[in-house]
């Protein structure tokens, strides 16, 4: 279960390509630093490896001290992978593959659920499978080398009568604690997917595979969910039935709507035909997206919601920031709590063919792109092959690189930070 959501979402937003948005400003200067490389010494034995899983986007969070939390797998280590957390230039372990947690067993791995999650008090939340004990999967919080269960399989799910936690996945970590997550539940013959949240420690369903929807149909299917600092909870879903086929949906103390429907008008023209199954989520309420278009101008963007009013931030056609056209778009833009959009382009016609944008208050930056130089003398080749990034509250954003097929350029995590 965990690892077919984000499979999903890279089907779905395969790349599309064809006025400006949003001002343009070119390069501004960025500090750019290392946060681990391939073949660094790993905290608790070994060296890095990969900071990522195969066919799956690397997401290393950052948090408002800017903080990276990231996945990696592990050479010459007693452990295969492990999650670890980079601040003020020093890698500590979160976990490692076959640490114990008392009174539920031994980590056994992370690589079906590589994407942390990172507060701002520096506490990791993850998914992680379990041995040796009472649950084969749960979700963690991490901080200051203790590790806490927040939801283990085979509990009862709340909410649902016989129901029980089957499958962990996606969680997202707001500055209270509040911990949200995809689950899968078991009733009876049955499997559902779900969304839960949990609160003080006490979980809550959000929703449920079959559970009416607000515009009509039934819920079919969920993204990831995000959330912000008072507990309100985002997610984009797909719906069965006599209603629109899916749509971005906001829950906050207990109450569900949907905020953007496929069918919807976009502030371009035509309607929006899908979304992206990641969204980012400020601490103001602003969703950011992907958005796939049907008679409109162009065939896709990246826009935010405001208030339920969405807004165009990028469009495909686009003046690129540092010169050239935005011909496509990375699956997932990000948020930081404060608001500034960061997301990844491939460009024509300009000096990089795919770069990191961030979205200010005064328009398109571009942060760092292929072909441009990291710490230690290296040019970047590739920003992988599903580039996404994170970005913080203090417009710090991170990125993942990777060596071309024939292992030209670096390999590793790097955190681009605004120059004061």
């Amino acid at each position: 279960m965990p690892s077919r959501h984000l499979v999903r979402a890279a089907a779905l937003f395969a790349l599309c390509a064809i006025g400006s948005a949003t001002p343009v400003r070119g390069d501004e200067p960025s500090r750019l630093r290392r946060v681990a490389a391939t073949g660094e010494a790993a905290p608790g034995g070994g060296s890095f490896d990969r900071f990522g899983a195969e066919s799956m986007p690397i997401v290393a969070p950052v948090n408002a001290r800017g903080d990276v939390a990231f996945f990696a797998t592990l050479s010459r280590s007693g452990a295969d992978e492990g999650l670890f957390l980079w601040s003020g230039g020093r890698v500590t372990a979160v976990a490692r593959e076959g640490d114990r947690v008392a009174g539920v067993g031994r980590l056994s791995g992370f690589g079906k659920h590589p994407i942390p999650a990172l507060s701002d008090d520096g506490t990791v939340v993850f998914a992680a499978a379990v041995a040796g004990g009472r649950a084969v999967e749960g979700i963690f919080t991490a901080r200051s080398s203790r590790v806490q269960p927040v939801a283990l399989s085979g509990a009862p799910a709340p909410g649902v009568a016989s129901g029980v936690l089957a499958g962990l996945d996606a969680p997202a970590i707001n500055a209270r604690g509040d911990v949200a997550f995809l689950a899968t539940v078991r009733r009876g013959r049955e499997t559902l997917d779900a969304v839960l949240v949990s609160t003080r420690g006490q979980l809550q369903k959000i929703v449920m595979q079959g559970d009416p929807a607000p515009a009509g149909g039934m819920f079919a299917g969920f993204g990831p969910p995000v959330l912000n600092r008072d507990g309100t909870v985002a997610f984009g879903a797909a719906i069965e039935g006599r209603a629109v086929p899916g749509g971005i949906f906001v829950w906050k103390a207990g109450q569900l709507r949907m905020v953007l429907g496929a069918g919807d008008e976009t502030p371009i023209g035509g309607i929006f035909a899908k979304f992206s199954e990641r969204l980012g989520f400020s601490d103001q309420g602003t969703i950011a997206f992907h958005g796939q278009l049907k008679a409109a101008p162009v065939a896709a963007g990246i826009f935010a919601l405001d208030e339920g009013r969405a807004r165009v931030v990028a469009r495909l056609g686009d003046a690129a920031p540092g010169g050239g056209t935005l011909s496509n778009f990375g699956l997932w833009p990000a948020v930081g709590a404060k608001g500034a959009i960061a997301f990844t382009a491939a460009v024509d016609g300009g000096p990089s063919p795919v770069i990191v944008v961030l979205v200010a208050g005064d328009g398109l930056r571009r942060v760092v792109g292929v072909g441009d130089g990291v710490p230690g003398g290296a040019r970047i080749a590739s920003l992988t092959l599903l580039p996404v990034v994170s970005v913080g509250a203090g417009g710090a954003v991170s990125f993942a690189v990777a060596p071309t097929a024939t292992g030209g350029g670096p390999e590793g995590l790097f955190l681009a930070a605004p120059e004061p």
